[in-house]
């Protein structure tokens, strides 16, 4: 039933045309403006790539487009979907912001396409057509505003496809990178193929510049969600863009636990972000003591123990000279073998406070007490020897690597220390060469014989190796295992260097000549007034007005509201990982300057730039209608028209008593009460068969014809329908009325007779019947000039005022569009308006077909409405209409509620009519595509 409400964004004045050398000059203008402006500025890192030129693909892409003479050769957007935006179903046009595709994103994204598609470059320009050459600045923004928030709600439906459940943002972000990043080679084989002459090297850098400036923008682009982010894909892909290396990395914790002898822990840097084609960084680890003591070992088990001896350990140098820096003596514990052959021997010594302070040239002395047992009766000393603890406390990088990410530290792993470092395996005792049981040597200090059959830590089979093994898998599970459990783990992280990180562009001011240079090849005019007057500039102000001071300005003279619209984040703005959220923000790099102004002070401060309209409307157009459609629109109409007539059939016989007799039925009520006198409540329902089989018919037939010729008008008028819809809607309400006439014409005159004569026959058949033989079959249809002056004049009112409020109404509460309930009391709203308006328009055709069909005559509808004039005056014609008025109100609006419903409930509704523009679907198509 209703238009769409963006018909301007899918059709076309010719009569307001631009032609493609205005479009051309527009762009040129803008070239001279922007090259003028920035050779004034100042470039803070003295690169060739100026951070200020980050717009160059819109108006690259927008001279190739404007340029082109070929239509045929031009890609188009072309792919339209059966939009799953539905009342019926609840899905809306903002189901996707619960994913995290906010508002900004949705805007960002229209932007990136615009600026980085073909097609979609090609039909925003086309845009530009349908503005009238005479509009003024505020039309020609409003035009634009509107067009880009269509454009972005089109966008906003396709990102159905990419839900959160079905890890939607991680496809749709390599969907973007490979759709409009491709690589060199890859570029290079498509030209072949498609016969193409290679591109010169200086081309070929300028296409790698703007491929990475792709890159850029999408990084920027998923930064903007606030939840269900692809962090992982994005830091992929800023380690393409950056292509870092290490440079330095930081001790955060050095760790505890590692031992002399085993030599450094192993470094392991993660592989690069960016692939497996780029090099993976290494490191060596320096061990230094970190004044501790990691463990007493026996030397000589001594004999002659009855109970463990006190071990004393010598206090730090630091304490024994006074040397004024910190230190804590260490404390230990010995253990004695309490039976069998080696009863009266240490077994072990046990730290209970490893100390602090001791230096790696310091003698550290061990002093254990005497045994009970004099040495004449074997008693024999025992002694031991400590062993610092090390840690890691330098990381030497072998191998910078490459490919990697610089937006976050990068974690490095670093091997735990052995699960032997705090056992003296040296031991024969500990290394399990003797067992306990039997008599241990003098010593701890292995003999060759059993140095030999202690195991070799270097061989990977040996209980060692596989247990130190197992200890370094386990350090990387969600528990601790073996050491891990109380030694502190190292924690290491290095942070690389970029070749050009994400707070850079990519593009440079050559690339702004080369663009300007192939507009000016394509053969354009000198630029007329219109044009420019077209492009004046306007400032798009952002929700955040201290943007204004973050953002470098342009000018005020050089940015059309078009250019603004598609203007991109520049170089300065780039992305920092916050920790805390887990996610990547846009942040400000805190070195950029703007003409030697600072950009702003630290990279930590985030901002909500405005990056323009969202509409709750996609682009859309009407779907085909088939057969099975057609026949559901004729159900929908009968049932409305049908029921609704038969319902209000009290208030129909009223009035058509007012309206014939006007001496006996002077007013309404009066009318009323002798109705209820004379035949009793079911007076009230005269007629009712032929209300009932008129109208079913009638609605049918005039509700899916109006409904066909609307949208066959809408198809035939292509471009031109734009400013033609109140026309269209008007034709094809006529066309639905002309035909319904002849159809309902003879079902008024038996309804009409039957209950101005109420004896003329005993039922609706036989006054049929009677009326055909007494007057002949055509008499039936002998008001059908009258009637098509009543139903033409009161469908066109109907429909149009119907179309034109709703739609009102719906831009003045577009949750409307959404909701069901909304929506049907909209259509209950527009269908009193319609029903007031056509009730007064339709009203003398009425009264005329009354005084002709109330009792046998030959009056023609002249003599009719003569007859009318005589009695009463002008105002004989609109007699009844107050009840009329009452009557059509509940007619129509009740009509058009039912009529909705009915629709909606057999799966015409409008939404499931509509198709949608896949503006996302299209781009990430073979029809679309990078510039």
């Amino acid at each position: 039933m209703k238009a769409s409400l963006l018909t301007e964004d899918i059709q076309q004045d010719k009569k307001d045309d631009f032609s493609a050398n205005q479009l051309t000059q527009a762009a040129d203008m803008l070239f001279e403006s922007h090259l003028k402006f920035s050779s004034n500025t100042i470039e803070p890192h003295n690169d060739s790539t100026s951070r200020r030129l980050f717009f160059a693909s819109s108006l690259i892409a927008a001279a190739s487009v404007l340029g082109a003479t070929d239509a045929a050769n031009a890609a188009t957007l072309e792919k339209w979907e059966a939009t799953p935006v539905n009342k019926r179903t609840g899905v809306t046009v903002f189901d996707v912001e619960k994913d995290g595709y906010n508002v900004r994103f949705v805007t960002y994204l229209s932007r990136f396409l615009l600026c980085f598609d073909k097609a979609c470059q090609k039909w925003w320009y086309e845009r530009a057509r349908i503005i009238p050459i005479t509009a003024s600045e505020e039309e020609v923004n409003k035009f634009r505003l509107n067009q880009f928030g269509a454009f972005s709600a089109s966008v906003e439906v396709g990102l159905q496809e990419y839900r959160a459940k079905d890890d939607g943002p991680r496809r749709l972000l390599l969907s973007l990178l490979e759709r409009y990043c491709p690589s060199t080679e890859a570029l290079r084989k498509s030209r072949e193929k498609d016969g193409l002459s290679p591109l010169s090297e200086k081309e070929e850098a300028r296409m790698e510049r703007e491929i990475k400036e792709a890159r850029r923008q999408i990084a920027l682009l998923f930064a903007l969600m606030e939840k269900n982010q692809p962090v992982d894909e994005i830091s992929k892909l800023l380690a393409a863009i950056d292509n870092g290396s290490i440079s330095s990395v930081r001790i955060l914790d050095p760790g505890s636990g590692y031992a002399p002898g085993y030599g450094p822990p192993e470094v392991r840097f993660p592989p690069p972000d960016a692939g497996e084609s780029f090099q993976t960084a290494t490191g060596r680890a320096i061990l230094s003591p970190n004044g501790k003591i990691l463990r007493i070992d026996v030397v000589n088990r001594g004999a002659g123990y009855a109970k463990p001896p006190e071990v004393t350990v010598s206090p730090p140098a630091s304490l024994r000279f006074e040397s004024g820096e910190e230190g804590e003596i260490a404390e230990a514990k010995a253990f004695l073998f309490r039976g069998g052959p080696n009863k009266g021997r240490i077994e072990r010594i046990q730290l209970l406070n490893p100390g602090s302070g001791y230096t790696e040239k310091e003698i550290i002395r061990i002093r254990i007490a005497p045994p009970e047992a004099s040495v004449q009766n074997g008693g024999v000393t025992a002694t031991a020897t400590a062993v610092l603890e090390y840690e890691v406390s330098d990381i030497i990088i072998l191998n910078n690597g490459t490919g990697y990410g610089c937006e976050k530290p990068i974690e490095v792993y670093v091997e735990p220390p052995p699960l032997t470092a705090r056992v003296n395996m040296n031991d024969p005792l500990m290394a399990r060469v003797i067992s306990p049981d039997q008599p241990l040597p003098a010593t701890s200090i292995p003999t060759k014989e059993m140095r030999a059959k202690m195991p070799n830590p270097s061989d990977p089979n040996s209980v060692e190796s596989i247990i130190n093994f197992a200890a370094r898998r386990g350090s990387g599970s969600s528990g601790c295992f073996g050491r891990g459990c109380y030694d502190d783990p190292v924690q290491v992280i290095a942070f690389p260097v970029a070749e050009k990180d994400v707070f850079n562009a990519f593009q440079s001011e050559d690339d702004f000549v080369q663009a300007k240079q192939k507009i000016l090849k394509s053969g354009s005019a000198i630029p007329n007034p219109s044009a420019a007057e077209i492009y004046k500039p306007r400032t798009i102000r952002s929700a955040d007005s201290s943007l204004e001071d973050i953002l470098p300005s342009f000018g005020t003279n050089s940015r059309s509201t078009s250019t603004q619209i598609l203007q991109l984040l520049p170089g300065g703005v780039g992305l920092v990982f916050d920790t805390d959220l887990n996610r990547y923000t846009l942040a400000v790099d805190p070195e950029y300057s703007d003409t030697g102004k600072s950009f702003v002070k630290d990279t930590s401060v985030i901002f909500e730039p405005d990056f323009g309209p969202r509409g709750r409307s996609p682009i859309e157009r009407d779907m085909q209608l088939g057969a099975g459609s057609f026949l559901r629109f004729v159900v929908s109409g009968a049932i409305c028209c049908g029921g609704v007539h038969l319902a209000l059939t009290p208030i129909d016989v009223v009035k058509t008593k007012v309206q014939t007799d006007p001496e006996s039925y002077p007013d309404v009520i009066e009318a009323f009460k002798r109705v209820l006198a004379d035949s009793g409540p079911t007076g009230f329902f005269t007629g009712w068969v032929p209300t009932l089989l008129g109208f079913l018919t009638w609605g049918g037939i005039s509700y899916s014809l109006t409904e066909y010729t609307r949208r066959f008008l809408f198809e035939l008028a292509g471009p031109a329908s734009a400013g033609l819809e109140v026309p269209i809607i008007l034709t094809a309400a006529s066309v639905g009325a002309f035909l319904g006439s002849f159809v309902i014409s003879p079902f008024e005159a038996v309804r009409i007779r039957s209950v101005f004569q109420k004896d003329y026959a005993p039922n609706i058949l036989a006054v049929y019947n009677r009326m055909v033989a007494e007057e002949g079959f055509f008499s039936l249809f002998s008001a059908v000039p009258v009637v098509l002056a009543k139903e033409i004049p009161f469908a066109a009112a109907k429909f149009t005022v119907f179309d034109l409020s709703t739609t009102y109404l719906y831009n003045v509460f577009p949750a409307a569009k959404e909701e069901l309930n909304l929506s049907l009391g909209i259509s209950l709203v527009g269908g009193i308006l319609g029903g007031i308006v056509a009730a007064i328009v339709s009203n003398p055709a009425d009264v005329t077909i009354s005084q002709m069909k109330k009792t046998k005559s030959n009056m023609s509808p002249i003599a009719a409405g003569q007859l009318v004039l005589e009695r009463d005056g002008p105002a004989g014609f609109f007699r009844g209409l107050p009840l009329r008025l009452v009557f059509y109100m509940l007619l129509v609006s009740l009509q058009f509620l039912i009529y909705d419903a009915v629709r909606i409930a057999l799966g015409v509704g409008a939404d499931d009519l509509k198709q949608y523009l896949d503006v996302l679907g299209n781009a990430l198509s073979e029809t679309g595509g990078p510039v």
